[in-house]
């Protein structure tokens, strides 16, 4: 397994992945992957035997200096995406996306990580915890 940053030729795969595992309300396009130039560093794809099994993206969060006192940190990043193919299941790749992500946000002065994580993806929120991860909120809603 290789850990390594997204390129281009890695788009249809990575559509591909985004739409058949991850849980997202709609559909996504390649044009929201643009997203990504805002920090390319922190889209990172896993790739098995020349394929892509998996994939991470992460980006800074912009946060007002008085939460940024209050929370005692001084950079915070939010983890947008991370998803893997269930072929490769059990492989360990989403930890070492996950970690590898972590490394690289530690290595441009983050201090605080945030993410969602879907009610329905309990693997993934196994994941988030056994890397360090706690629950501080819930978001809910409901529809009328």
């Amino acid at each position: 397994m290789i850990i390594r940053q997204f390129q281009h030729n890695d788009l249809d795969a990575a559509l591909y992945l985004v739409n058949e595992y991850a849980f997202f309300d709609g559909p996504t396009e390649a044009k929201d992957f643009r997203v990504t130039k805002s920090f390319p560093e922190g889209f990172l794809v896993a790739e098995v035997d020349g394929r892509v099994a998996g994939l991470i993206y992460g980006y800074f969060k912009d946060i007002p200096e008085a939460v940024l006192s209050n929370w005692n940190v001084s950079k915070v990043a939010t983890i947008e995406l991370l998803v893997v193919n269930p072929d490769y299941g059990n492989q360990g790749i989403g930890t070492k996306l996950l970690e590898k992500l972590i490394e690289v946000f530690r290595m441009v002065g983050v201090d605080l990580i945030l993410l969602t994580c879907p009610v329905q993806a309990e693997s993934a929120k196994y994941l988030y915890e056994k890397i360090g991860f706690r629950t501080n909120a819930y978001h809910m809603r409901m529809k009328i």
